[in-house]
């Protein structure tokens, strides 16, 4: 059957195979031959009611035919009618007797030939008793390799790199193809804050619009420190949120005004602030904004500078019972960027900076009043004090959070540690569930993490979520949680980064037998971009001396100047950022203040919009896949030391079987065999008229014809009995059938060795515990009532529709039945668990030459003794859907 959907896509495509040769032709469902190597159409055979179904397919689909011995599908046609009943041969009455007769005398001129073709066993030996192997090489690239040694620089970023002359040691030298890498390891984080705002610093008057407002500025402390002749002081690191503060000067004095106060109640001399603390000018996106963990860590201390509820907070939070502070802490505690300092900072407890028009509030959390600030004009600035172990349950929302949260406080502050693997796993989660605000870099959830681990990859604008977080997983070690993430079977609804198995196994559960060798794939324009933003970071430090002291060297001309470079789709820099410089704005309107809790309504400032000063060397652009969403082309990884096996979706073949050699088969081969000998002799000695030789004739002419009439019942014993082995082979084909009929389509007949799987091969397997509790034995997972209406929807389904397949695996005789929406063409030991191997079923995308994951199921490890390893794969983990249209030609 013709495929009965087309893809649209008509451009035509070329590829290399295994052994280089080209292969050209539009876009279509392909695999890989794993006889030539070739890549060939994929074909599926499919159950008639999958055919017959209002569905379709891009693929062609195919009738399973029955490919066992001949000469028993001949001996199943005579006991055919009891055979469909299932009736053991002590139930048989007078009429099947005589109908079983009646067709072995039928076809008695046939069995004098086939008798000849039997042979119990039958097949050959295929790969030296393994799995077909899975002929395939990526001739691609990756991005980032683990090795850097892997990574080719290119010839234009050799060039690039001789305009860089000599770094500090905190910016050791590039990548190169001669450099080891220690030596080429980027070590981004800094021992000093760049810049801090010192109490005795007197602040600005501005004036506008007829109201003076108070401006601080930062001071360089390595220019403070030269010039005091002393090293730098403690600092207070004061944490806030963009959402809570509006840009307008009244808001940004009431937050200064809040580090201050916190700063002399703390007995320090200066604070750092995100505010204006920053180094890089505010065109330009500074690297320190992925170094506020190492700002906390150096700090004497950290407090919390709250504002009003952000317009997203309000409404849940106006009319709850919830305390004032606690509201303004918990939306404070929701965005990836002040989450780390939440962790990060020392002490056991967390000190709030919060303003209030109620003079007489009492609460025994909150301390003396502060009456004597300037910012008393806009309310009274009150303080509280949170202890850190409380702060889960007393600020945050949902439970789930509220533990994994608890987890990694514990965690920080020493009285609970968590392994590798589990803290990059919860921080994983815990991040993601929280808001990025607005989004510098699409990967910016795995940047704002990495602050909390000990190596950090550079900043890479044209990574995307996916690439981030996998690039950080290879720096650091975390006991290969990436590695172990492959190994889980999703939901449909889950987004890549969430860790729950649908076989209900954790992370540590799993024993990864693979490792990842390189991620993304490797493109001239973006690595140039990368180079080009390395530089643009980098800029104003890397002409520093050990202790950040400007040279008097002239920094080599930024290609940023070039106003005709543009970033790719997937690289965004918006307008309205948490940490960067606010001090260029534009106050393009103004209106009323909106108070979304009694905290904020003795204030009067109003609200500007700010916007970024146009930059021509950067176009702004919306990112094309967020956080949660994978780009099928591009968030791939370079999979290597995979055992694969083929899966054969064309057609069945009969295996090669042993079996143990009785005593009493061999009589019944041999008496077949033989036969001929006493049906001529017979013939012959019948024909002769002495009546003693034609008497002994015509005996040996009715035994040899009652052979020939046994023929069929000695045939379906010599090829019954047990199979001590069987040439391994994986067999798919869509829809669901009886057992009992796919080993009829495979072997010939139905002699029950073929089972369903069991322990948990599959999410859809099912067993059941027999004579009382001593016995496992599969099940047909039919007898589920969800399967069940599972498979009669799958009949119909169409082009990019969840489907039901099933696998049937001749070395254990088990066969599986499962979902995904493409047939898996290759089957990838990549994890063990539970005492069973974890093997990726992936499809092929041809053009690319890409496995992407369809489904994890789980096979028996002695599996791994008869498969053989593919070379590097590139995996992709989820596969884009291309536009198709129906076939004309049906």
């Amino acid at each position: 059957m013709t495929p009965t959907h087309n893809y649209t896509q008509l451009t035509r495509h070329k590829s290399r195979d295994v052994f280089g040769r080209t292969y050209s032709d539009v876009y279509s469902d392909c695999t890989i031959s794993h006889n030539s190597g070739r890549f060939i159409k994929l074909k599926v055979q499919a159950t008639d009611d999958v055919r017959n179904g209002k569905g379709g397919s891009t693929w062609k689909r195919k009738e399973i035919k029955n490919v066992g011995p001949t000469p028993l599908k001949v001996s199943n046609w005579v006991f055919g009618h009891v055979d469909d009943v299932n009736k053991p041969v002590n139930e048989y009455s007078l009429g099947d007797v005589a109908q079983v007769v009646g067709r072995a005398l039928a076809i008695t001129p046939l069995m004098l030939f086939l008798n000849f073709a039997v042979s119990p066993g039958g097949g050959e030996v295929r790969n030296g008793g393994n799995y077909d192997p899975v002929p395939y090489r990526y001739f691609g690239r990756a991005k980032t390799s683990r090795n850097p040694l892997d990574d080719n620089i290119h010839q234009r970023e050799m060039q690039f790199q001789k305009m860089i002359t000599e770094r500090p040691a905190i910016f050791a030298s590039p990548h190169s193809e001669k450099t080891p890498r220690a030596a080429s390891e980027r070590t981004e984080r800094i021992l000093l804050p760049r810049r801090l705002c010192w109490l005795e610093t007197k602040p600005e008057v501005v004036v506008q619009d007829g109201e003076e407002y108070r401006v601080y500025q930062s001071t360089d402390v390595k220019q403070w420190m030269k010039q005091n002749a002393k090293h730098c002081p403690e600092y207070l690191f004061v944490a806030w949120r963009v959402s809570q503060f509006t840009p307008s000067p009244q808001d940004k004095e009431v937050l200064h005004e809040l580090a201050r106060r916190a700063t002399k109640e703390a007995g320090l001399s200066c604070y750092w602030i995100s505010d204006n603390c920053f180094t890089a000018s505010e065109e330009e996106l500074s690297l320190d904004v992925w170094r506020m963990s190492d700002i906390v860590r150096g700090s004497s201390g950290m407090a919390i500078a709250l504002g009003r509820l952000p317009d997203e907070d309000a409404s849940a939070d106006t009319n709850s019972n919830k305390d004032p502070c606690y509201a303004l802490l918990s939306s404070w505690s929701q965005s990836i960027w002040t989450f780390p300092e939440l962790l990060l900072s020392k002490g056991s407890t967390i000190t709030c900076y919060y303003l209030s028009e109620d003079d007489d509030e009492t609460s025994p959390d909150i301390t003396d009043l502060y009456l004597d600030s300037p910012a008393s004009q806009y309310g009274t600035v009150r303080k509280q004090v949170i202890p850190k172990n409380q702060f889960a349950a007393r600020c945050l929302e949902t439970s789930r959070d509220r533990y994994q949260v608890r987890r990694l406080i514990d965690h920080y502050s020493g009285s609970l540690k968590l392994s590798d693997l589990e803290l990059t796993t919860v921080a994983l989660e815990c991040f993601s569930s929280r808001q990025a605000g607005s989004q510098y870099l699409p990967g910016d959830y795995s940047y704002a993490l990495m602050g909390l681990l000990g190596r950090r990859p550079p900043v890479h604008r044209s990574d995307s979520a996916f690439l981030a977080f996998a690039r950080l997983s290879l720096e650091n070690y975390n006991n290969r949680l990436f590695e172990r993430m492959l190994c889980l079977l999703q939901n449909e609804e889950q987004v890549w980064y969430d860790t729950t198995d649908v076989y209900g196994a954790r992370l540590w559960d799993i024993e990864p037998s693979v490792q990842v060798a390189g991620i993304g794939v490797y493109n001239e324009k973006e690595v140039e971009m990368d180079a080009v933003n390395k530089l643009e970071f980098d800029q104003e430090f890397f002409h520093r001396d050990d202790d950040g002291g400007m040279s008097d060297k002239a920094l080599p001309p930024s290609p940023l100047s070039n106003p005709q470079r543009q970033y790719p789709p997937s690289v965004t820099s918006q307008a309205q950022t948490h940490l960067a410089s606010r001090s260029q704005v534009s106050f393009q309107s103004q209106a009323p203040l909106r108070y979304n809790s009694p905290l904020q309504k003795s204030w009067s400032p109003t609200v500007t919009e700010m916007t970024e000063l146009p930059n021509p060397s950067t176009q702004q652009q919306k990112p094309a896949f967020s956080h949660a969403h994978l780009n099928p082309q591009t968030d791939t990884i370079i999979l290597d030391g995979c055992l694969a096996a083929t899966v054969h979706w064309s057609r069945f073949c009969t295996p090669l079987t042993t079996s143990y050699p009785a005593l009493f088969r061999r009589i019944l081969k041999w008496l077949l065999r033989v036969n001929l000998i006493p049906l001529v002799v017979g013939t012959i000695l019948a024909l002769i008229p002495w009546p003693p030789v034609s008497g002994f004739g015509a005996f040996l002419l009715a035994y040899s014809l009652s052979i020939l009439v046994a023929s069929p019942f000695i045939i379906r014993i010599l090829y019954g009995g047990k199979f001590w082995g069987v040439q391994p082979f994986f067999f798919g084909f869509q829809g669901y059938m009886p057992i009992g009929e796919i080993e009829r389509k495979i072997w010939g007949a139905d002699m029950g060795r073929l089972k369903w799987s069991w322990y948990a091969s599959s999410p859809l397997a099912v067993h059941k515990i027999e004579e009382e509790g001593r016995y496992i034995v599969s099940e047909d997972p039919t007898v589920v009532e969800s399967t069940r209406r599972m498979v009669e929807e799958a009949k119909n389904a169409g082009p990019g529709d969840m489907r039901v397949f099933t696998l049937v695996d001749t070395y254990s005789m088990t066969a599986t039945l499962f979902q995904a929406r493409r047939p898996p063409e290759a089957l990838l030991i990549c994890g063990s668990e539970g005492g069973m191997q974890r093997a990726l079923g992936c499809s092929f995308e041809w053009t690319t030459q890409t496995f992407y994951k369809e489904t994890v199921l789980r096979l028996e490890t002695r599996v791994l003794d008869k498969m053989d390893r593919i070379r590097r794969v590139r995996l992709g983990i989820k596969r884009g859907q291309m536009e198709v249209t129906p076939s004309t030609i049906l």
